[in-house]
């Protein structure tokens, strides 16, 4: 286990396994921004748990992420530089420049749970 916080409950599971299969939510908000190519929006993700002063929130409030914009890893064979020319910063490059970017924690969770909400009522 990654932390000693509880494990989560059945709803915040299904949160996060939802989360999971994607979009991006930075990727997503590049896109709605017409910064980035609605087909290389990425899905497959990680799930972020947002934090305040520097602790967890719970695993409800947490978001996508695609490996480049969570863990700065590129996508695809692309070079760091690549990747940040067509992805923009990772949420390695600092918490404050990746908010600027694509948004508090509370939008991305907020845009989350309406793409989750959206896919379950498809």
């Amino acid at each position: 286990m990654w932390s000693k916080a509880p494990p989560p409950t059945a709803a915040e599971g299904a949160r996060i396994e939802a989360s999971k299969v994607g979009p991006c939510m930075a990727c997503l908000a590049l896109a709605t921004q017409q910064l980035l190519e609605p087909g290389l929006v990425v899905y497959g993700c990680d799930y972020n748990h947002a934090k305040s002063g520097n602790v967890r929130r719970g695993h409800a409030y947490g978001f996508a992420l695609c490996t480049w914009h969570h863990r700065r890893h590129p996508i695809g064979g692309n070079t760091f530089a690549t990747m940040r020319e067509i992805y923009g910063p990772s949420l390695m490059d600092g918490s404050r420049v990746f908010h600027e970017t694509y948004g508090t924690d509370d939008e991305l969770i907020a845009q989350q749970t309406l793409v989750n909400e959206l896919r379950e009522a498809a």
